[in-house]
């Protein structure tokens, strides 16, 4: 009788849902799960830092204290850059802020001005240093066809929201020192300008969509003239300075990448 007890016991401690043992599995188990939680959203959808973006823009381009802007027939963009971010852990689980490093390459051409009647300067005038930009004969300029090329290096803030694996929402404010090349006629002029650029992007995997807005003024000097005066000898400081300013609103489809 006393064995039969006994192996009663030991049955029921071994079965038991109540049992030690299982009690710690199952909280062995809870707690890894709960530590693992954490590492797949930081090392999941946060590993795609770097971003290809291509805009299809609509820019504004004129003269300072003109008006009328250049007619543009195309303007394109393309962005390429990566996020650093400031923390390694996202803030209440779905948030980071960052810094953005990249390049910003923008093309724009213009098509021809064909009313030109009272027109009489030279072939392919955008300013010079005896004619201000303010002056009442700079809406008569001259404006064949061009061509417009620029290359920045941006830089600014950003903040990024994950709120579920794969959706990504992204705010940033970016300043963009650039280099550019306005070719028009037989003219070729050089400028720089650092300018502003501010948008938002959501995307979805690896594939997103966004808006951003991009404005600056910028100071061209005629590299023709410049390089006519300076093989002179002359003082290349006498060359005046045409002031544009720059207004586009970008429009873009972006894919990201990198580690899972």
């Amino acid at each position: 009788m006393m064995m039969l007890v006994t192996f009663l016991s030991v049955l029921l401690s071994t079965f038991s849902p109540f049992a030690e043992y299982d009690t710690c599995s199952v909280a062995v188990n809870v707690n890894e799960s709960q530590d693992d939680v954490p590492e797949i959203a930081d090392h999941g959808y946060w590993k795609k830092k770097k971003y290809s973006r291509l805009s299809y823009n609509k820019t504004h381009f004129s003269p300072l204290y003109v008006d009328d802007p250049y007619p543009v027939s195309l303007s394109v963009g393309l962005d390429n850059g990566r996020n650093y971010y400031l923390h390694s852990k996202p803030i209440a689980g779905i948030a980071k802020f960052g810094v953005d490093v990249g390049f910003d390459f923008n093309y724009t051409r213009f098509n021809q001005v064909d009313d030109l009647s009272d027109y009489e300067g030279p072939s392919g005038y955008t300013g010079s240093s005896d004619l201000e930009a303010n002056d009442d004969d700079v809406d008569t300029m001259l404006r064949l066809s061009g061509n417009f090329f620029s290359l920045g290096l941006a830089v600014g803030p950003s903040v990024t929201l994950n709120p579920v694996e794969k959706l990504r929402l992204c705010g940033y404010f970016h300043l963009v020192p650039t280099g550019s090349i306005f070719v028009q006629g037989f003219g070729a002029y050089a400028g720089y300008s650092t300018m502003l650029k501010y948008g938002v992007e959501l995307s979805y995997g690896f594939v997103g969509l966004g808006i951003q807005r991009r404005t600056g003024m910028s100071s061209y000097t005629d590299l023709v003239s410049y390089y006519m005066v300076k093989s002179a000898d002359g003082d290349v400081g006498s060359i005046g300075k045409s002031r544009f300013f720059t207004d586009s609103f970008q429009v873009y489809i972006s894919y990201r990448f990198g580690r899972k």
